[in-house]
């Protein structure tokens, strides 16, 4: 697991004195992480098979930093250790290439509308949302890039260019490339027909490219002509019976090229997915390496999987905390039973099948296991063993797309509540932040019963992942 798991937790509404409400405060991104191999990520693609360090591709940059596909994103995404940026295309009415995942810009902006019926300058005055954007999320200041504005922002970088939803407009982008001198900078990907590949490869020898593999095409990993195979295979697959994960398929594909599998929902990669991993690398990346052959991993964490490939290097453990921290999983609360253990005002679990014989609506969120549909008026208690006298920090990981997404508090022992907060509104249910309860709290050695109320009078729509004690003494 991330850190030492100690405990139990429920949610409750219980009646008590209202406590001036506190600013929301948010934990602090994590540091920067710089890129793990001296070698540039151009010449480490082209390598492949047995001692081929695995790379890490930003899924719409670092859109935890930044509006997803926004400069920033994508600027940050190689601090935070992406040797492989991914960026999304879409072409507008006059024909500019702009950042946006959508065929409208109606989620990750202010605007409405698809991106082929608006001009260039429409889409310019247009203002990005943050993170994954969504109904609720904050309009910020950051406009639309265009693909030559972010490829530019990357030129001296090293980083790679992942360009996503680009394959129609193929010939429009290597021109671009070639006119930014920046062609062995760009990865083109499709699951096209072979035959329409190779017309393509055939432009230049310098065209990097990368082959979506996933049950219909199968067949294509090992029959690309020889001597211009793809420099990736990426395999999609949502069981571990699929052709294209075979072990016999994925040596073929390795006999020639890298193996990318992206990891940031069920689907892409059975149930390997970015969340699992952050429970237990062996549940999610480290088995899709050592199992199964991956040395390109596409993620929406790529922080904490840079990190946990260079702990795995150096053969330090993973993730690095500070000694004493204790972490509560929320699905971990307190066996004592309905109505003392917590309150639920159901007793069926609203979660979906992780659970499902629970009153307490436990859920699986993309491999996060999470207490969700949170109500007001209910309540979840833990049991938690602190390990020594001091003060501690007290966070929660909780993810939500609403505002307001919720308010709580913890109540420790019985007699000590903390100030309500307020819940951050993270873009998505699948976009889990850490967000800090109350900056110091002070706890004594031995076992705690803490008690996690939703405010009774609150609007209540999110999913908490955990809670963490992280000592500051």
């Amino acid at each position: 697991m991330r850190v030492p798991i100690i405990a139990a937790v429920t949610l409750v509404a219980l009646a008590g004195a209202v406590l001036p409400l506190r600013e929301t405060e948010a934990l602090p991104l994590p540091a920067a992480v710089p890129l793990r191999a001296v070698e540039k990520p151009g010449s480490l693609f082209l390598r492949h098979g047995t001692g081929a360090p695995v790379m890490v591709v930003a899924h719409r940059g670092y859109w935890r930093g930044a509006p997803e596909n926004s400069l920033g994103a994508v600027t940050q995404a190689v601090s935070h250790g992406a040797q492989v940026v991914e960026v999304d295309i879409r072409r507008t009415r006059d024909g500019e290439l702009v950042l946006m995942h959508d065929d409208s810009v109606d989620r990750t902006t202010d605007g409405r509308g698809r991106v082929a019926d608006l001009t260039l300058a429409e889409v310019r005055a247009l203002r990005l949302r943050e993170g994954l954007g969504g109904r609720y999320a904050p309009v910020t200041a950051v406009g639309v890039p265009t693909l030559r504005e972010a490829l530019l922002a990357l030129r001296d970088s090293g980083a790679l260019v992942n360009l996503d939803r680009g394959w129609a407009y193929r010939d429009q982008i290597y021109d671009l490339l070639v006119e930014l001198g920046q062609v062995e900078q760009g990865i083109f990907k499709s699951g096209a027909p072979i035959d329409e590949v190779t017309a393509f490869l055939d432009r230049d020898p310098r065209i990097l490219y990368n082959h979506v593999v996933g049950d219909a095409n199968a067949v294509d990993i090992g029959a690309f002509p020889p001597g211009r195979p793809p420099q990736a295979y990426e395999l999609v697959f949502d069981r571990l019976t699929d052709a294209q994960i075979q072990p016999a398929a994925v040596a073929r594909a390795k006999a020639t090229s890298r193996v990318w599998v992206s990891t940031m929902w069920y689907g892409m990669a059975a149930g390997y997915t970015d969340e699992a991993s952050l429970r237990d690398p062996a549940l999610g990346w480290a088995t899709l390496i050592e199992r199964h052959g991956a040395d390109i991993i596409q993620t929406d964490d790529p922080d904490d999987l840079s990190a946990w490939l260079s702990a795995r290097d150096l053969g330090h453990p993973w993730p690095p905390q500070p000694a004493g921290t204790v972490r509560v999983q929320a699905e971990d609360y307190s066996p004592a039973g309905k109505g003392l253990g917590y309150y639920d005002l159901d007793d069926i679990n609203r979660g979906g099948a992780a659970r499902p014989f629970e009153g307490v609506d436990v859920g699986d969120t993309a491999g996060a296991i999470v207490v969700g549909w949170i109500r007001a008026g209910e309540w979840i208690r833990y049991d938690v063993a602190i390990p020594r006298s001091g003060n501690y920090r007290v966070s929660a990981r909780v993810a939500s797309p609403y505002r307001p997404a919720g308010r709580f508090t913890l109540t420790f022992d019985g007699a000590r509540t903390t100030p309500p907060v307020e819940v951050m509104t993270t873009t998505s249910h699948y976009a889990f932040a850490s967000q800090v309860v109350i900056p110091s709290w002070h706890l004594t050695e031995g076992a705690h019963t803490v008690v996690l109320r939703a405010d009774a009078d609150r609007y209540q729509n999110f999913n908490l992942d955990h809670l963490e004690f992280t000592p500051l003494d």
